[in-house]
């Protein structure tokens, strides 16, 4: 047999095999490279509904974020306000909040609820709202909450109660509105969700012992008294003393005396209290936030104390300024006479 017979042989052979395959269709990939190119278009048609889905949710987020999340225009003349969720601002600081709203960007959208008479219940932003209506705005930006009162009422009560200046005073306003939405709650479980000392929890309810009269100054004036002074006053009401902590309280408003005096003052003996006149005054005078002096005056006696030597310094040359001339005026009156 010559080589052209044999190879036509082999062909023969091989010519079945290969027309089989084509009939059956590619065969399955043995290796990783190979299985790998032969999914690939199957991994594009699936990243394809992926990258649809993905774009699907971020424009969902984005409607959700427009009226829930970053913020809608709502027309001042729709908000309202619920009971007990609006917390104290000094007069002065409400000044400051407004001055800057009048003049830049509101950064910290307020807080609101829709309510069934379709207006919008404020749940934190009181006094920015205020400030808005003062200054003649419309509208204010507001993130619009879907949760029910209830949870309207507790978001506030934390929100609030994270602020580092709010006194002792609004943290029992708030605990108290709080136990009668909540009767079941312990002060122990309270104190809990709300990382607070349970004894800090006991010593903020003791204002519920205050007199009546000392809970209406601390209405206009919260940060009158700590829950340490007010624990201690509430003590000595329990005892018996409820007019002698009302004075002293009242002394205290006038800055006469500060919190630890108003305490001793209302525990005295009355028959044994010396004489107005006597009673040792303490004054602290600020600048802002900051002690600028300590002022004291017992009998004759009047005691300054000041942050630096340099400041105590200057105020004595000026003192000593006011002091002739009210020694002269006192001269030329004696003269006179």
């Amino acid at each position: 047999m010559g080589i052209k017979d044999r190879l036509a042989a082999k062909s023969a052979l091989i010519a079945p095999v290969i027309l089989d395959e084509v009939e059956a269709g590619p065969r399955t990939p043995k290796t990783a490279p190979g299985a790998l190119m032969h999914a690939m278009p199957l991994l594009k048609e699936k990243q394809a509904e992926i990258d649809a889905m993905a774009a699907e949710m971020t424009s969902l987020r984005e409607r959700i974020a427009a009226g829930t999340q970053g913020g809608v225009e709502i027309p001042i003349s729709q908000l309202v306000e619920a009971p007990g969720r609006r917390r104290h601002m000094p007069a002065e600081k409400y000044v400051e909040l407004r001055e800057n709203l009048r003049r830049n960007k509101l950064i910290h959208p307020v807080v609101v609820r829709r309510t069934a008479e379709d207006k919008f219940e404020i749940i934190s932003g009181h006094h920015r709202a205020d400030a808005y209506r003062e200054i003649g705005r419309d509208s204010i930006r507001a993130v619009i909450d879907d949760g029910s009162e209830d949870e309207a009422n507790d978001g506030a009560f934390f929100a609030n109660l994270m602020q580092s200046d709010l006194t002792d005073f609004e943290k029992y306003i708030g605990f108290k509105a709080r136990a009668a939405r909540h009767p079941e709650l312990t002060r122990a479980a309270m104190a809990e969700q709300a990382g607070l000392t349970e004894a800090m929890v006991s010593y903020i309810f003791s204002f519920d012992h205050l007199p009546a009269d000392v809970l209406s100054m601390l209405a206009q004036r919260p940060s009158l008294l700590g829950a340490n002074a007010g624990y201690a006053l509430a003590a000595l009401a329990k005892q018996g003393k409820s007019q002698q902590v009302i004075d002293a309280v009242k002394r205290l408003a006038e800055g006469a005396i500060d919190q630890s005096q108003a305490v001793k003052l209302a525990a005295a003996d009355p028959a044994k209290t010396k004489a107005s006149t006597a009673t040792p005054v303490t004054m602290k005078i600020k600048a802002g936030k900051a002690l600028y002096c300590e002022l004291r005056r017992a009998k004759n006696v009047v005691r300054l104390q000041f942050q630096s030597d340099e400041e105590a310094a200057r105020v004595q040359a000026a003192i000593a300024r006011v002091l002739e001339t009210e020694s002269k005026a006192l001269n030329a009156k004696t003269i006179e006479e």
